[in-house]
């Protein structure tokens, strides 16, 4: 196989909560795959003022510059991971107004990977919740996804308290970045057709 130049990698950070388990582990995705040699970038939703998506996905926001800075930033990478809580048997409000401001010309084609941390048990609802917006933005998402059950105690100290988590969570970004190199080469920046 030969192999891809380096993928650009934004992790959009959709959780509220100071300490949240959901940031921690994505930016320790977004480290990893910097150490592997792919540019990475990190959107923090609580570092920008964004207004509530009115359904134009076209408006251009004037008074919310920031709108602008998340559109172009996920235009301008070639995979996306995003990150949230799962609140009420859903993803969090914050990631979903986040994407619901973004259209096809900001998402089209590129890849994307989950990561959510639950107040509970484990389960898959919020994941499937960001699977089926990203193929409605129709974009790629890998098949693997880590879900954090009860996600407050998850850490100790910012270390996962599962062993294996941290291993779950350089899985999902490395394959984010490999699947977004191969489809960028594979297609070489031109829009998939549209059904």
């Amino acid at each position: 196989m030969t192999p891809t130049a380096p993928a650009s990698v934004l992790g959009i950070g959709g959780s509220m909560r100071p300490g949240s388990t959901s940031q921690t582990l994505l930016r320790r995705a977004l480290r990893t795959l910097a150490a592997d040699g792919h540019p990475v970038r990190l959107l923090d939703l609580r570092e920008l003022q964004l207004p509530f998506c009115n359904g134009d996905k076209r408006e251009p926001w004037p008074h919310f510059p920031d709108v602008a800075v998340l559109r172009e930033a996920v235009r301008a990478a070639d995979g996306i991971i995003l990150s949230g809580a799962e609140y009420h048997g859903g993803v969090n409000g914050a990631l979903k107004n986040a994407i619901d401001l973004l259209d096809f010309e900001h998402a089209e084609g590129k890849v994307f990977g989950a990561i959510v941390a639950l107040g509970g048990r484990s389960n898959s609802n919020a994941l499937n919740d960001l699977r089926i917006t990203a193929r409605w933005l129709r974009a790629w998402m890998v098949p693997g996804q880590v879900a954090v059950p009860q996600g407050r105690t998850a850490l100790n100290g910012g270390v996962p308290v599962d062993p294996d988590l941290y291993d779950r969570i350089d899985d999902l970004a490395r394959s984010v970045a490999r699947a977004a190199g191969a489809l960028r080469t594979t297609t070489g920046g031109i829009p998939l057709a549209r059904g």
